[in-house]
């Protein structure tokens, strides 16, 4: 492939080269307009037919001039149609391309070609810019790296409308990483204060983004070698301690697919909102201290934070 494009951009048209092939109509589309042609080919042929009539599937018998004309409407709103799917899919592909062009640190392993196909399906009848750019990410995201997006997630992701995607990206700043689980924190004072209602949680629920529970609690036991991390943006909240102490945060979680669909939304954090919850959980664990550091580099293998001008890392 030509070696001005970057190692993303390459696996990209290969992608869509297994996905979509070079076929602008689907070839099950073009197998009933070739159908549908060789009939009235066959019938024209047959001397003295201008009068005979056809029966369609609903065993009604029409004369030919009209079941030409119907086959000519027929053809339009098919090719009119796939058109349509046609360009939602190219939209998508180009808000990928903007996002790969310049990407070279792209894992080797091959996309799934079922989640290909299932991809390209799914966005087919996605015309709104704004989901178009949302599925170019999830496309970009599974080709950096595979399997980061599952086919549970895409179905429910093509099922999640522009107001509903909006609402996640506006819960966005309330979303924090307790221990390895993504959560908003369930507290009354504090949701209310940055209006997290009740019901914009069960909406999210609705959609299998969050899960509801009234019951939902974070139990953690921590201990001097097994702390709480917390991680916020840049910011990491580690739990100090003696002894062995329990922590309980009451939340409500993130499904996988939430999870999955968090990963390609803007990013949007809040200082004052972490600091709300730093308070929370000091007010609630008296026995358990905990210290805020700066995160230096965070990726997909853990975090590195700095601790009195030392550099140290842990997993994610």
């Amino acid at each position: 492939m030509n070696e001005n494009f970057s190692n993303g951009l390459q696996k990209l048209y290969n992608c869509v080269s297994k996905g979509l092939g070079s076929i602008m109509i689907p070839q099950e589309v073009r197998n009933i307009i070739d159908k549908e042609a060789k009939q009235i080919d066959m019938l024209e042929m047959d001397g003295g037919i201008t009068d005979k009539a056809i029966s369609l599937c609903n065993d009604m018998e029409q004369p030919l001039g009209e079941v030409r004309e119907l086959y000519r409407r027929t053809c339009s709103r098919m090719l009119y149609q796939e058109m349509r799917k046609q360009k939602n899919i190219e939209d998508v592909v180009s808000e990928a391309k903007v996002i790969l062009q310049d990407e070279n640190e792209v894992s080797e392993d091959a996309v799934n070609e079922d989640w290909l196909m299932r991809f390209f399906n799914s966005i087919q009848d996605i015309s709104n810019t704004d989901m178009q750019k949302l599925w170019g990410k999830v496309l970009a995201g599974e080709i950096k790296n595979p399997n980061s997006f599952t086919l549970r997630s895409l179905d429910t992701l093509s099922k999640i409308t522009k107001q509903e995607a909006i609402l996640f990206e506006e819960l966005r700043p309330y979303i924090i990483n307790y221990g390895g689980t993504l959560a908003i924190l369930k507290d009354a004072t504090i949701n209310k204060k940055y209006n997290i209602s009740y019901g914009k949680i069960v909406q999210m629920s609705e959609c299998g983004l969050i899960d509801s529970s009234v019951m939902m609690q974070l139990t953690l036991v921590v201990t001097p070698q097994d702390s709480l991390d917390v991680v916020y943006d840049m910011k990491l909240l580690k739990s100090n301690n003696v002894g062995e102490k329990k922590i309980e945060i009451p939340i409500y979680k993130l499904t996988q697919t939430g999870k999955d669909i968090l990963g390609v939304v803007a990013d949007n954090y809040d200082e004052n909102y972490f600091q709300d919850v730093i308070n929370y959980l000091a007010k609630n664990n008296h026995e358990v201290t905990f210290t805020i550091h700066d995160i230096v580099k965070k990726d997909g293998d853990g975090i590195q934070y700095v601790v009195e001008g030392e550099t140290i890392s842990i997993s994610d």
